[in-house]
């Protein structure tokens, strides 16, 4: 029962990721990427809240992924979430396309390279360095509990102040499922491969990087702390 409440909690959030945050990219004319970075964090810090008792609400495949390689979950109750969350993302794009058609504005939040400021692989290395900052937050401030009950909004923050940064150059997507689900909406898959392949890169040299060496540091000041406790 606890697995089947973690996927509706993460199909959810991760389609409510995709209707707000792509649809705010949909009708803001011009796009602003402060309210859009914002409605995008927002939704995540909501979400988080609302069911992180149930699945942690990471709304993004990569995250899972990288939380399996960081040896904080198992790879067996990872594959249903990792699909729950791409469902969530792909039925957010249907159901955009669905609302504002195949002409939808700005191309339904698809993300695209913009290459009158970078080139393709430039593009790519800013999603893999986007997502390699979120997965560190996400495992050092809510899996190794360094921020408390103030995780999700250092999670929701850090997606907000990526898409801020380089959202008007590739679109911030930083997540695999927000690439994927408008991309499936509309039936164009431009530079999709790509772009997961960079997002799910970055995800998991953080978790290696946390895996070997924060981590581990953290169970070293454990043990520590446990030798230097007195015999009395």
């Amino acid at each position: 029962m606890h697995l089947i409440k973690a996927l509706i909690a993460e199909f959810i959030g991760t389609f409510a990721l995709i209707f707000i945050g792509v649809g705010a990219v949909t009708v803001l004319d011009p796009p602003n990427m402060a309210a859009i970075g914002l409605a995008h964090g927002f939704v995540i810090m909501a979400f988080a809240y609302a069911f992180g008792n149930e699945s942690n609400s990471y709304l993004n495949p990569a995250l899972t992924v990288g939380v399996v390689l960081a040896g904080e979950g198992k790879f067996t109750t990872a594959i249903p979430v990792f699909l729950a969350q791409f469902a969530g993302g792909i039925v957010g794009g249907l159901s955009l396309a669905a609302i504002y058609g195949v002409g939808a504005p700005h191309s339904l939040g698809m993300t695209t390279v913009n290459t009158s400021m970078t080139s393709l692989t430039g593009g790519l290395v800013l999603e893999a360095i986007g997502t390699f900052f979120l997965m560190t937050i996400v495992l050092n401030t809510a899996l190794r509990g360094v921020a408390g009950k103030f995780a999700p909004f250092a999670i929701g923050m850090t997606v907000a102040f990526c898409i801020m940064s380089f959202g008007a150059v590739t679109g911030a997507s930083i997540n695999p499922a927000r690439t994927l689900g408008p991309a499936i909406g509309l039936g164009r898959f431009t530079e999709a491969v790509p772009y997961m392949l960079a997002q799910f890169a970055g995800a998991v040299v953080a978790a290696l990087l946390y895996r070997f060496v924060f981590a581990r540091s953290m169970g070293d000041e454990k043990e520590m702390a446990v030798k230097d406790e007195p015999a009395f």
